[in-house]
């Protein structure tokens, strides 16, 4: 499979867009999304991606906001999809919106909000495999195009499944490595890594988690930390003194530490339980490293995992009534006001509340 074609006269709408749109009402007022709407149908490549995420994120209400947010990403792309599935630029493409296409691939009935998607009937009749490859080349193809961390942290997520994986490894290993060695945003970063093999991809998925954390990628900086948890939980099976230990503790809290002072939640509630009793979870159990135990930056963390809040926020909540109770002891309005954010965010985590 080849990558996607792009002319590049996306340069021409950002310019309308500023001028439209951006430089007189911003991007977040209700008439800056009226705008984009207009433009949008115009055929603005730019707007179209935007009105995407207005549906997408749910700011413009549909009742299939997956289906019809995915329809406008296509516009925004130029790509069309033949009878035989195959995925063709037709070149008049806004590269950003060709990583949101491959976002959908990689985590529609997967992961995220798109695990619960409608159906969305061009990705139900592709192959994980199909969905894994087509992904990857809208991701490069965004970038040699657009630096945008989201695409960068994408291949990542792509890179480190394939690597995992024996037969996905044995299906896309000898293609996707080959496009690597012939990417120019790869070559920049690439060092000493030879993509060729399933450990080498693995090495290049660091690479690409690291570009786009450099960037501030809250959720790059997730995966990093999530790495080194697999690797403290790894050393630690073998010898919880091993003195590489501290030094990937180190690198698990800086990671978590750049998401979180942004409000992500899941690395605020991560570190949290860090500094309350040293928790380290990763895929394959918990390791508690105790050496940095500090009840009053898991509190500060606790609460900063609740200020843009997500569903993972319910468990920032949960926490500091779970460790912090005091603070609620003669406070009754402040403790009904966290169980109803809990029962709102996460219904599931409240039950676990009422019986703190």
């Amino acid at each position: 499979m080849d990558g996607f074609y792009c002319n590049e006269c996306y340069k021409a709408d950002l310019t309308e867009f500023s001028e439209q749109v951006l430089n007189i009402s911003g991007v977040a007022s209700p008439n800056a999304e009226r705008e984009i709407m207009y433009l949008a149908d115009a055929g603005n490549t730019v707007a179209l991606k935007l009105c995407a995420d207005l549906v997408f994120y749910r700011k413009i209400l549909r009742r299939r906001p997956y289906s019809e947010a995915f329809a406008l990403y296509l516009r925004s792309s130029d790509i069309v999809i033949g009878e035989d599935g195959g995925w063709r630029s037709q070149g008049s493409s806004y590269p950003v919106a060709y990583w949101m296409l491959g976002y959908y691939l990689v985590n529609y009935k997967r992961e995220s909000g798109l695990k619960h998607s409608e159906t969305i009937e061009t990705i139900e009749g592709m192959t994980i495999e199909k969905r894994l490859e087509t992904a990857f080349y809208l991701a490069l193809s965004c970038i040699e195009h657009i630096d945008v961390p989201g695409a960068y942290n994408l291949i990542g997520r792509i890179l480190k499944e394939i690597s995992e994986d024996t037969a996905l490894f044995n299906s896309l290993g000898g293609q996707v490595s080959n496009a690597l060695k012939e990417s120019g945003a790869f070559k920049k970063m690439a060092g000493k890594v030879d993509p060729s093999s399933a450990s080498g991809l693995s090495g290049a998925s660091e690479l690409f988690f690291k570009r786009a954390a450099s960037e501030g990628y809250v959720y790059a900086c997730n995966n990093l930390a999530a790495r080194e948890a697999g690797a403290i939980l790894a050393l630690a099976q073998r010898d919880k003194e091993d003195p590489e230990i501290p030094e990937r503790v180190r690198k698990y809290t800086e990671y978590l530490k750049r998401a979180a002072d942004k409000y992500e939640p899941y690395a605020a509630n991560r570190l949290g339980l860090f500094y309350i009793n040293g928790e380290i979870r990763g895929s394959e159990g918990s390791f508690h490293y105790r050496r940095h135990i500090a009840p009053s930056l898991a509190k500060d963390y606790f609460m900063k995992a609740t200020v843009y809040p997500d569903a993972n926020s319910a468990w920032a909540y949960y926490n500091l009534i779970r460790y912090f109770h005091k603070d609620y002891d003669s406070n009754i309005d402040l403790l009904n006001e966290h169980m109803s954010k809990i029962k709102e965010l996460n219904p599931r985590i409240y039950e676990l509340a009422i019986e703190l």
